[in-house]
């Protein structure tokens, strides 16, 4: 399932590229085709002879769905992805960010990658199952002989074409799926899918040769041809990167304490940038959400396929539910780390550095497209799980600042219960709720048979601007929100304004006097 050649390969011929880009043409469109053939998603050799799973299927059937449909979906794939800018270089990467494809891709990546498996699942030699595959189904099964039971019955009641498939769920359990035509549990589409460790292709051109009409038969005379050790393997692999990806998300939550990051002057000007300009706070918005949903395909999820009324994003990284990392496109913190990592390769380069002007709306846009520009191209590299420096500081700092945003909101909950004298205040949701995400609502006011909603904010202070309006500075991220309130909070005090006639100006909040219902 790698391609024919390393992308390490194909980074030394392109880096060969950028140094010919003034000599020779024809030996530049030579390097150019190199490159191209290296892209192209391999066939893998079938293990064994047409002929040596006659037990189970026969010689006819064998070279049939190898040469043509598997072949098939080999070629499909490989011309469609020459079509595509930027595709991915593995097809694994390709099954797991299978929704950022078109349809064509979907089905001959899945027809690839999907037989390319099954052909290593299947053995001449007849193979008894044992080891930790053995004891891992006795624990979720109860028995092998019921997961034998469950696997045939889901089988054998697949309507039409698809696949049965014994995968390790997100929770780490065994469970028996069935997907429709050629998709994959790893693809990102597929709401309760998981790691297939065992697969069953149950399309006619599979069996219809030899047992025509009687599916059940071939279905039964499956499991004489099972390669266990292989999929024992598969088992293996899995859950000791699972536990390495654990591991290494621990040890970005506390090695990126090492780091410098930013100062607080840095981090205040991006924060006047993101309340200033929109544009800039949407476009590294909008980069961010590519970036994360590109290079972690297997966490993410669109909107309500984690479950009903969450939001799309990363989710189970780490940590159950939706990740922290997901913060990182609005945290002025996390902005102004990857610009300093970008200005670093910039300033290596001999390139000019991103700064942005602090009055200048129409330079911000033209950097900020810059700036994504560059983090797209370094993407790999600076979200590298296991390497990235700068990806430990922006965990760090966005576990720092969940931290005291859940440490403030619990502390405004208590002053609100005393500002509206009642104890029916509650926050809301989490990370990933729908309401908070998209109407901003932190808490619910339960009060005279209403439903009040508030979104909770730290804030500096408050000076009066006008005989008939106040300024609320040091608000974070400030944008208009549709809850009924509007509620800052810092350590020495709570202030609720009604959320009508209110504006923004130069960064800050502006309210009418009148609005403000209680300071504590």
């Amino acid at each position: 399932m790698k391609l024919k050649k390393l992308e390490a390969e194909i980074e030394e011929v392109q880096s060969l590229i950028e140094g010919l880009e003034n000599k020779n043409e024809v030996l530049l469109t030579e390097q150019k085709e190199i490159i191209e053939e290296m892209k192209k998603i391999g066939i893998e050799k079938l293990p064994y002879s047409y002929s040596s799973l006659q037990r189970f299927i026969d010689p006819k059937t064998m070279n049939v769905h190898y040469n043509k449909h598997y072949k098939g979906y080999v070629d499909k794939l490989n011309k469609a992805l020459e079509k595509i800018k930027g595709a991915d270089l593995e097809l694994e990467e390709i099954i797991r960010g299978i929704s950022r494809y078109n349809k064509t891709v979907r089905n001959n990546a899945g027809g690839a990658f999907n037989h390319a498996l099954f052909w290593k699942m299947l053995t001449p030699k007849r193979q008894k199952i044992k080891g930790e595959i053995l004891d891992k189904i006795i624990k979720d099964f109860g028995t092998y002989e019921e997961f034998k039971k469950q696997f045939i019955e889901k089988a054998k009641t697949n309507f039409g074409s698809g696949w049965c498939w014994l995968v390790i769920s997100k929770s780490g359990k065994l469970k028996i799926i069935t997907t429709p035509n050629q998709d994959n549990p790893l693809m990102n589409v597929i709401k309760d899918g998981g790691y297939p460790i065992l697969g069953l292709d149950l399309w006619e051109h599979a069996y219809y040769l030899r047992y025509q009409n009687k599916k059940d038969e071939y279905i039964d005379k499956f499991f004489l041809v099972i390669n266990w050790e292989f999929v024992n393997s598969l088992f293996l692999s899995r859950t000791e990167k699972k536990l390495n990806e654990e591991k290494l998300m621990n040890q970005l939550l506390t090695e990126g304490q090492k780091s410098e990051g930013c100062n607080s002057t840095q981090v205040r000007e991006i924060n006047r940038l993101f309340s200033t300009n929109p544009q800039v706070k949407y476009k590294f918005m909008n980069t961010i959400n590519g970036i994360l949903k590109d290079v972690y395909p297997e966490y993410w999820k669109e909107k309500d396929q984690y479950e009903p009324g969450s939001m799309s994003g990363i989710y189970d990284f780490g940590t159950p539910g939706r990740s922290v990392i997901n913060k990182l496109n609005t945290n002025y913190s996390s902005f102004c780390i990857l610009m300093n990592d970008l200005n670093v390769f910039l300033k290596s380069k001999g390139h000019k550095q991103i700064m942005f002007s602090p009055d200048d709306k129409k330079q911000q846009i033209e950097e900020v497209e810059r700036f994504s520009e560059y983090l797209l191209l370094l993407k790999n590299r600076i979200f590298n799980l296991s390497t990235s420096k700068t990806l430990q500081e922006i965990m760090k700092k966005l576990k720092e600042t969940d931290a005291r945003g859940e440490k403030r909101e619990d502390e405004t909950i208590v002053q609100l219960r005393k500002i509206f004298n009642t104890d029916d205040v509650h926050k809301i949701g989490g990370l990933g709720n729908e309401e908070d995400m998209i109407s901003g609502v932190d808490a619910i006011i339960n009060l005279d048979g209403k439903r009040l909603t508030a979104q909770i904010k730290p804030f500096s202070s408050v000076k009066e601007i006008t005989p008939t309006e106040v300024m609320v500075f040091g608000a974070s991220a400030p944008k208009m929100y549709k809850t009924d309130y509007m509620v800052f909070n810092n350590t020495s005090r709570t202030i609720v304004f009604k959320n009508d006639n209110t504006k923004i100006l130069d960064g800050n909040y502006v309210f009418p006097k009148e609005s403000e219902i209680k300071s504590v």
